[in-house]
């Protein structure tokens, strides 16, 4: 019986036939029990499907047979493929010669002959696995790396890859042999074992070796513990916690060790670690609390090791809760200052500090009310302790004139309330030496601000801009920063284009803007059709009164201000800068300077950021200045190899702090990366020093860091 050109169902043939055969050529013969399917066959059974020039079903042996370019698609996504193949009829047991199987992650297997086996075991004689591309020009060439093993095993159920008698070879060449190797197969998202090690050299600890192990304790939490070990300063115990709870997530990096400490008074054997702690949960739709702890043994400890580098550990409990435009939240904190030579009982710890925010909807003539609430308690081992409360309360009504003109009126109260104890009124020291008073104290200070704006826009075909002046007239009492008041939220501040149409320029409630002023300045923008943008800013302020608190900012020290502003392009062509500045308004000398460009394609981007800060600290004996200059270039020379460079210089002092070349090769299975650094450390207990690393990495396998 033949059957050109149609599929053949179950029904229509006797025996087990798989549930459907799609030929070009269908013939059956009945004296032989004997299924002959040719051209473009399909035969499908469940979610198994095989692909042939020719498969022939024999009903006697419920054997399947398919010769030619054949192709079996598994459900889980792999594809067998092979020239000759012997299967039952299910489609999940066989055998199968010049076996090629392509993962799901694209990597491949191969072998001389394949065994499948209930349907979720395959078993190659002779086997090879890569994840790499082979030549195009020369597909005979080995690829960058494969594992040659006698026998490999892939077990679908375990989710592995077995290999026995296994070597490693990287171009061809053999560079690593194990008689046992277990791998995960790309299925598998988490499993516990050994990471790839890596290695490392510096002139402070010696060689170094880490080899963490990943603990897979259950579907929702894993361990992850990566000893450091050192050939000068011994062992560090270092590791990762983590956790995904129903409401929330729990993550604890750490690190513990007992090796060598200086200090000013020299060096001694001493306890030395850190604790990264995070966590956040949900009460409810409204309500959230969440957990910080950051602490370490000492201020050096993190940059020594490579850990990080920051200036300050803060620590932290808060529950929060938002609700339309509501929001409260109650909180405590307590930091470490990881900088040398800073007395930590000196800073404070707030606890606790509560807010509270309301924002009301507008109504129908735009009129918004607002209230703004805290209170805290800021309390120091050593020094003064004060406890605040401190409420903002407000109303917004912005108006459009018919000719465009924009208007907005604002009036705002702020109400503070102080008790502090073991203070010197006037005195910026926290922890002063002399008779000392514990007092009340507290300010009223409301302003009514207006600020117009008048937009003028311009539409010339593909070019589009606006040019905006902007008039704010701002109406406060003066001398509303009493000696009674002490100064913790606001020592950092600067006069800048971002604060200029500000009502309160100070980062926090401890001093106010008091004194009327008036701001002004003109916006310019201008966008293309294809995407190109470009803004200006330019602008001044004047002060109607004398104010001594303001004799100590620069480019406010005088009843008109200097000039600040900003000028930004953007195109999308590659090509970014930002250029803010502060210009004296008696000789234009500039006075502040931060400029940020970025330039060029991925085959050569370069990048230049130079900031020139004055002494921000207006309140503090201790100069804040900076003027630092950080070069950077990258290229992707070619489709996988890439290189890039940077240079960072503290100008003020003339010291270099970092400095780096890298260079990599990146393709689908393998990444090769050399760098050579050079850094520079102020810190006591942290040598300059020179590192070169080549980083390996075998992609499905992991990655190798030799020194």
């Amino acid at each position: 019986m033949s059957i050109p050109s149609k599929q053949l169902h179950a029904q229509e043939a006797p025996g087990n036939l798989p549930a459907l055969i799609n030929a070009q050529d269908v013939q059956y013969d009945q004296e032989l029990g004997l299924v002959v399917a040719r051209g473009n066959v399909e035969i499908s059974q469940g979610d198994r499907v095989v692909i042939a020039d020719q498969v022939s079903y024999n009903v006697n042996s419920n054997l399947v047979t398919a010769n030619g370019n054949v192709s079996l698609l598994e459900p889980s996504g792999e594809v067998i493929f092979a020239d000759h193949v012997e299967l039952t009829d299910d489609l999940k047991e066989g055998f199968i010669k010049d076996i090629r199987i392509l993962l799901t992650d694209k990597s491949r297997l191969a072998g001389v002959t394949g065994q499948l086996t209930n349907g979720n075991r395959s078993v190659l004689s002779n086997g090879v696995f890569s994840p790499c591309n082979l030549c195009e020009n020369d597909p005979t060439r080995p690829p960058i790396w494969q594992i040659k093993a006698g026998e490999v095993i892939h077990d679908k159920a375990d989710q592995s890859i077995t290999y026995y008698d296994a070597k490693l070879e990287l171009f061809g060449i053999p560079v690593a042999y194990t008689p046992w190797l277990e791998t995960p197969d790309p299925t598998v998202k988490r499993r516990s074992g050994f990471l790839a090690p890596s290695f490392s050299s510096s002139g402070d600890l010696g060689q170094t070796l880490q080899t963490p192990y990943y603990f897979a304790i259950d579907d929702s939490s894993s361990f992850t513990f990566a000893p450091i070990i050192t050939t000068k300063q011994g062992v560090v115990a270092a590791g990762n916690y983590e956790r995904a709870f129903s409401n929330g997530d729990l993550d604890v990096d750490f690190s513990a060790t007992y090796a060598d400490r200086t200090d000013n008074s020299g060096t001694d054997q001493a306890f030395r670690g850190h604790i990264d702690l995070e966590g956040r949960f949900d009460i409810n739709d409204t309500w959230r609390w969440g957990v910080d702890l950051e602490r370490a043994s000492d201020e050096d400890y993190l940059a020594r090791y490579g850990f990080s580098n920051p200036d300050t550990y803060e620590s932290s409990l808060f529950v929060e809760g938002f609700r339309g435009r509501n929001f409260a939240r109650v909180d405590s904190y307590a930091f470490q200052s990881l900088r040398d030579n800073v007395n930590d009982s000196e800073i404070p710890v707030v606890a606790p500090r509560f807010q509270y925010s309301f924002q009301s909807e507008p109504t129908s003539t735009g009129l918004t009310t607002r209230f703004d609430s805290n209170a805290v308690l800021l309390t120091r081992s050593e020094g003064r302790d004060t406890a605040r409360l401190s409420a903002v309360t407000g109303i917004d009504l912005p108006y459009t004139g018919p000719a465009g003109d924009v208007y907005k009126l604002t009036a705002q109260v702020q109400t503070d309330a102080y008790y502090t104890r073991d203070f010197v009124p006037g005195s910026l020291d926290v922890n002063p030496t002399g008779p000392t008073e514990n007092e009340f104290s507290g300010r009223i200070f409301p302003q009514l601000a207006l600020e117009w704006r008048y937009p003028f826009v311009s539409n010339q075909g593909d070019f589009a801009q606006t040019i905006e002046p902007i008039v704010q007239g701002i109406a406060a009492p003066a001398g509303s920063n009493p000696n009674e008041i002490p100064n913790d939220d606001s020592a950092d501040f600067e006069f800048d284009d971002t604060s200029l149409f500000s009502l309160n320029r100070f980062s926090g409630r401890d001093l106010v803007d008091s004194g009327s002023r008036v701001n002004y300045g003109v916006k310019w923008a201008a966008t293309t059709e294809r995407g190109d943008t470009a803004d200006i800013l330019v602008g001044q302020s004047y002060r109607f009164t004398d104010d001594s608190l303001f004799d100590q900012i620069d480019g406010l020290d005088d009843s008109l201000s200097d000039y600040v502003g900003h000028i930004g392009i953007e195109t999308v062509e590659n090509f970014s800068a930002l250029y803010r500045f502060r210009v004296d308004k008696d000789d234009f000398r500039v006075r502040r300077n931060e400029f940020n460009v970025g330039a060029g394609p991925e085959a050569l981007r370069v990048t230049l950021n130079y900031l020139d800060l004055q002494d921000t600290n207006f309140q503090d004996d201790e100069d804040d200045s900076r003027e630092e200059l950080r070069f950077s270039v990258s290229s992707q020379l070619t489709e996988f190899w890439s290189t890039s460079a940077s240079l960072t210089r503290d100008l003020e002092t003339e010291d270099t702090r970092n400095a780096d070349f890298n260079l990599t090769y990146h393709d689908e299975c393998f990444i090769i990366s050399s760098g050579l650094s050079r850094s520079f450390s102020t810190r006591t207990d942290v040598e300059n020093d020179t590192i070169f690393t080549v980083q390996l990495v075998f992609k499905h396998l992991g990655s190798i860091q030799p020194f």
